[in-house]
């Protein structure tokens, strides 16, 4: 995917935005699609609500946690990215992830004054007025500015908005503001550069709410809702133009009424404590991703900074905003760190092996009597996905996981398999409507995810697409010197021995990983492999009636493999419950003697047959001489 810039509003990006699509090994995304939304504009909204929150939680009791730095940096702790290698992260030692190295220094622009930052987050370095260089440490929130790709104009202009739309409010709670109408109320166009990006700008806004009150909102909204109806009608006049925003226009007036409305509707006829404009599924899990991806290393995007625990800590703030508790985030943390795993190419095991850690945790959780709700709309569809993502590369695993050597990576693939397909298993036991989703969704029945099963299966079908590969030819179709020419032996002799290699490269690369979850894997390749190459044989020998020198050699090659390959599966199955036999009765003797035994009986009664007719001729002959 090529490097990109895309101009905002009022953010600018100087990183790649990728939009939400699969990544490498077809990753599916599971939380649904925001069509009307970019990736641009979810991450500008998901920064302003982020300030917003830390403003609102400064002396207000509100419910999300505390930090321990401010939230808007003013004064943040000097900790919060003291330098680049920062105090130990609980939450990267738990996870065991790396600490970040030191970077090559950069530079920005900072009120006029050239600053200098260390990787992502660390120093930062302004001339003092003397003239003499003047190093502080970057605060939390301005890490999180940064790593958001948020200009220093962009931020200053949202933070003097929320100060003074804050003044004489001290105590409300950030879930009592829909932010995007508030933002609306205190900005004009003079506050931006020109009136295309205000203009941006307020179509973004208007996009959000439209989001938040109508189309992914908390309770549902009937399509012939006034309020609903009066919010498009606004959002569809302001394509070509913004609308008036003064205190006293129509169209503001309308447009505060009918947001108002949908904000504080009530559900099941039951009063609402706080407005609900951004934690409707699946738009408040956009959000919150758009946040949780700030915490990699802009320059190493497979290392998440040190200063992780802070952020986090920030990040909290939104939780009651965005309809969000502890154990959404820790499946929408799962996810984006496989996610970033699989995005930057599969080369950094400690993303899986955190992403697995915290599968353990959201066992855990899945298993709470105490889940709200709206909990298995995240996590069914997240741990499908993860779990189609690991079978996919299971199911074809010497092409999957032969690249880059990668096979030693198979037992942690196989660990997500199994964790998912058991929180999976786990859900659907105790939720018969979730089961029949479920078995719709995957093809099968829970019980078809116990690991014995599912090694079997990964075993037999990478086996088969391993040997079809063996028989393609230079353009990527079946060779059908096999089947179609009229001596095609010599394909034949070369697939067999392919096949042995296949079988042995088995043997030594993959069955001691699977060994761990199945008690015979040579055995069951061995056995596939075998199924497969006397299918292809059988393909064969019906268009040979005659006993030659290659058929010979064809039929003596398969022999050898044959023997090589039942030596192999009773190897492995000798310590097997009945040693091996249920597996070695797989094994349809290709019966070589038999053909040949056949072939040659054929040989010889058409050479009698032949014999026959020379002699009847010949006495007829002297018969009618005489």
């Amino acid at each position: 995917m090529g490097s990109r810039r895309r101009r905002s509003g009022s953010f600018s990006f100087m990183e790649e935005q990728p939009e939400e699509k699969e990544e490498e090994g077809e990753l599916q995304w599971p939380f649904g699609r925001l069509d009307a939304l970019g990736r641009d504009e979810l991450r500008e909204s998901a920064y302003e609500l982020f300030v917003a929150c830390c403003r609102f939680s400064q002396g207000s009791s509100g419910r999300a946690p505390p930090s321990r730095h401010p939230a808007d940096g003013s004064d943040a702790g000097t900790k919060a990215g003291a330098g680049i290698m920062s105090a130990t992260s609980r939450v990267k030692g738990a996870l065991g992830l790396r600490a970040r190295l030191a970077g090559p220094m950069r530079t920005m622009v900072n009120s006029g004054s050239p600053v200098t930052l260390s990787s992502a987050a660390g120093t930062a370095t302004a001339l003092s007025p003397a003239g003499k260089p003047k190093q502080r440490p970057m605060t939390s929130a301005e890490i999180m500015r940064q790593q958001m790709g948020v200009t220093e104009q962009s931020d200053t202009r949202l933070r003097k908005t929320l100060m003074r739309f804050l003044a004489g409010q001290v105590g409300r709670q950030a879930e009592t503001i829909i932010l995007p109408l508030e933002l609306l109320r205190h900005l004009r166009p003079p506050d931006f550069v020109d009136s295309n990006e205000y203009h941006r700008w307020q179509r973004r806004q208007l996009k959000i709410l439209e989001a938040g009150l109508v189309l992914h909102s908390w309770a549902p909204c009937d399509r012939l809702n006034s309020s609903g109806l009066r919010l498009r009608e606004i959002l569809t006049a302001s394509e070509l133009k913004p609308i008036d925003t003064s205190k006293h226009s129509e169209a503001m007036r309308n447009l505060c009424n009918c947001v108002m409305a949908l904000a504080w509707r009530y559900q099941n006829a039951t009063p609402v404590e706080a407005c609900h404009w951004a934690d409707g599924f699946p738009f408040n899990i956009h959000l919150y991703l758009s946040l949780l991806r700030s915490i990699f290393d802009l320059k190493d995007k497979t290392v998440i900074l040190d200063e992780v625990d802070e952020l986090l800590e920030l990040m909290k703030k939104t939780w009651a905003t965005l309809g969000i508790n502890k154990m959404v985030h820790t499946v929408c943390f799962t996810w984006v760190l496989f996610e970033q795993y699989v995005r930057t190419g599969l080369v950094e095991p400690d993303l899986m092996g955190a992403t697995l850690a915290l599968l353990d945790e959201v066992a855990n959780d899945a298993m709470r009597p105490e889940r709200e709700s709206g909990y298995v709309k995240v996590l069914l569809p997240t741990m499908a996905s993860l779990k189609a993502w690991a079978e996919k590369k299971l199911l074809d695993y010497h092409e999957g996981l032969k690249k880059g050597g990668r096979i030693e990576m198979m037992d942690n693939v196989l660990c997500l398999a199994f964790s998912t397909a058991k929180i999976i298993s786990e859900e659907t036991s105790s939720n018969a409507s979730v089961g029949m989703i479920v078995k719709h969704d995957t093809g099968g029945d829970a019980d078809d995810f116990s690991p014995r099963n599912c090694v079997d299966r990964f075993i037999r079908a990478s086996l088969k697409c391993a040997f079809t590969k063996a028989q393609e030819n230079g353009n990527g179709k079946v060779d059908s010197r096999v089947v179609d020419e009229e001596d095609p032996h010599e394909a034949l002799i070369k697939l067999a021995k392919e096949t042995e290699e296949l079988a042995l490269s088995e043997k030594e690369n993959y069955s001691p990983l699977l060994k761990r979850w199945y008690p015979n894997p040579t055995a069951v390749a061995v056995v596939t492999l075998h199924s497969c190459y006397g299918a292809v044989l059988k393909q064969y020998l019906p268009k040979t009636s005659v006993l030659t020198n290659e058929l010979v050699r064809v039929l003596h090659t398969a022999g050898n493999l044959e023997k090589v390959l039942i030596q192999m599966a009773a190897e492995d199955s000798a310590g097997a419950e009945g040693g091996g036999k249920g597996i070695l009765s797989e094994m349809i003797p290709y019966q070589v003697d038999s053909i040949i035994s056949n072939l040659i009986k054929r040989w010889v009664d058409d050479r009698l047959r032949m014999a026959r007719g020379c002699f009847i001729r010949a006495k007829d002959t002297e018969v009618s001489s005489s």
